[in-house]
C-alpha cells in the first residue's frame, strides 16, 4: 500500500513538473514573438499574460493585446485573446477571440463584432513549424468600416495542406445569410442580401505556413486555382473557375472563366453607386449584351477574364490594371 501511495505521489509530481514545463514553453513562445516584433520596429504589447488549465490543459490568455506595424498601415487590438491546448497535444491549438476587436488595414479601419469566433489550428510537430490544417467558424458576425458594413449569420474559412505537398493548400470560404451595406451594393435593383457565397481554391505559397504566418508574417502566394466559385445575389448568379500564376509582386498571369446570369442588374447597381457614369454603364451594357446574345441567352454572359502583362482583358477588351495578390 505504501509503495502504491509513493508511486502515485511520484507520478503526480512528474505530471505537475511536465505541466509547468509545458506552460513555461508556451509563455516563452508568446513573449518571444512580441519581443521579436518590437525589435523589428513594431508596436506590440499586452497588459497581462496568464497561463491556466492545470492539470490537463495549457490555456494562455492575453489581456488587451495590441499590434501595429512600422508605418501604422496594419494594426490589431482586442480586449483579450485566448490560445487553448491540451498539455499532451501542443500542436493542436484552439484560438478564441472576444466579441469585439479592431483591425487597421491600408484600406481603412474595421470594427468587428460577433457572437462567437474561434479557430482550430493543427500543426505538424510541437514546434508549430508547419501548418497542417486550419478551420475558422464565426456566428452572427458584423464588420463596420468607413465605407459601409457587412453582416453574416455564419462564416466558415478552412485550409488544409494537400496530400504530399509542403506549401500547397486547399482553401475554402462559405457564408450564410450575408447582408452587405456598401455603396456598390443595394444601390439599384439588386438586394443587400447575398444568399450564397462559396469559394473553393487551391493556393500554393512560397513556403509553408507556420504559427507566425497566422498572425502577420504571411508567405506570398505563387499560384491560385479557383476550383469553383458560386455566388447567388438576388436574381444574379456567378460561377467561376480558373488558374493564375503570381510573380514576386503578386501580379497574376492566367485566365478565369466565368458565367454570369442576369448581369444587367449588376451593371445598374454599379452605375447607381457612382463607381461609373451612366454613359459608361450603357456602353458596357451594349458590349456585354452583344457578347451574351451570341450564346443564345441574352441574360447569360459567359466569358474569360485574362490577366497578362499587369493588365486585365475581358475577351478582347482591355479593362484596366490587374490587382495584386499580396499578403501584406
Amino acid at each position: 500500500m505504501k509503495r502504491l501511495i509513493v508511486m502515485i505521489v511520484l507520478l503526480a509530481g512528474a505530471w505537475s513538473g511536465y505541466w509547468f514545463y509545458a506552460s513555461g514553453q508556451k509563455r516563452a513562445a508568446i513573449e518571444d514573438w512580441f519581443t521579436e516584433k518590437q525589435e523589428e520596429g513594431w508596436q506590440a504589447s499586452y497588459e497581462d499574460l496568464s497561463i491556466a488549465g492545470f492539470p490537463n490543459r495549457v490555456d494562455a490568455t492575453l489581456d488587451n493585446p495590441s499590434v501595429e506595424n512600422q508605418d501604422g498601415s496594419i494594426a490589431w487590438n482586442a480586449p483579450f485573446l485566448q490560445l487553448l491546448s491540451l498539455v499532451y497535444n501542443p500542436s493542436h491549438v484552439i484560438v478564441i477571440w472576444p466579441q469585439t476587436q479592431t483591425f487597421v488595414t491600408p484600406y481603412g479601419t474595421v470594427a468587428l463584432r460577433k457572437e462567437d469566433l474561434r479557430a482550430s489550428v493543427v500543426f505538424d510537430g510541437d514546434d508549430a513549424s508547419s501548418l497542417n490544417r486550419f478551420s475558422l467558424v464565426g456566428e452572427d458576425m458584423e464588420a463596420r468600416t468607413e465605407r459601409g458594413s457587412w453582416e453574416a449569420a455564419e462564416l466558415r474559412l478552412a485550409a488544409e495542406r494537400l496530400p504530399g505537398a509542403v506549401s500547397d493548400y486547399r482553401v475554402a470560404l462559405a457564408t450564410a445569410d450575408m447582408t452587405v451595406d456598401l455603396p456598390l451594393i443595394g444601390a439599384g435593383s439588386l438586394p443587400n442580401r447575398i444568399e450564397k457565397l462559396d469559394v473553393d481554391t487551391r493556393i500554393s505559397f512560397e513556403h509553408a505556413w507556420d504559427a507566425k504566418s497566422l498572425l502577420f508574417d504571411r508567405p506570398k502566394p505563387t499560384s491560385l486555382e479557383i476550383v469553383a466559385a458560386d455566388i447567388e445575389w438576388g436574381p444574379a448568379t456567378l460561377t467561376a473557375t480558373g488558374l493564375l500564376e503570381l510573380d514576386e509582386t503578386g501580379t497574376p498571369e492566367g485566365e478565369i472563366d466565368f458565367s454570369l446570369k442576369n448581369w444587367e442588374e449588376m451593371i445598374g447597381d454599379i452605375a447607381n453607386s457612382g463607381a461609373m457614369s451612366h454613359q459608361q454603364a450603357e456602353s458596357m451594357r451594349m458590349m456585354i449584351g452583344m457578347m451574351a446574345s451570341s450564346s443564345g441567352d441574352p441574360r447569360a454572359f459567359d466569358a474569360t477574364l485574362t490577366f497578362s502583362g499587369g493588365m486585365m482583358r475581358l475577351a478582347q477588351l482591355p479593362i484596366g490594371p490587374a490587382p495584386r495578390f499580396s499578403p501584406h
